[in-house]
C-alpha cells in the first residue's frame, strides 16, 4: 500500500474526465474580478462578508477561551 503512495507522478494514472475539468474551471473563478478593497467609497461586499465571518469566529474564539480561564463559582 505505501509502494502505491510514493510512486513518481509520471508512473501513475490520474485522467480527468472533460465534465470533471470543466466543471474545475468553472470553480476557479478565472473571469471574475479579483477581491479588492477600496478605502474610500463602497468596498467590495465579498470583503465585507469576510471581515464580519472573521470577526464573530474570533470573538466566539476569545468568549470560549475566557470562560475556560474563569474560576469555577465565580459570576
Amino acid at each position: 500500500m505505501l509502494a502505491i503512495m510514493t510512486l513518481p507522478a509520471s508512473r501513475t494514472q490520474a485522467t480527468m474526465t472533460r465534465s470533471e475539468r470543466e466543471a474545475l474551471l468553472d470553480a476557479l473563478l478565472l473571469g471574475e474580478p479579483e477581491l479588492g478593497f477600496t478605502p474610500r467609497g463602497n468596498p467590495d461586499p465579498r470583503l465585507v462578508r469576510l471581515v464580519r465571518l472573521l470577526g464573530r469566529q474570533a470573538a466566539r474564539g476569545n468568549f470560549e477561551a475566557q470562560g475556560k480561564t474563569r474560576e469555577p463559582g465565580a459570576s
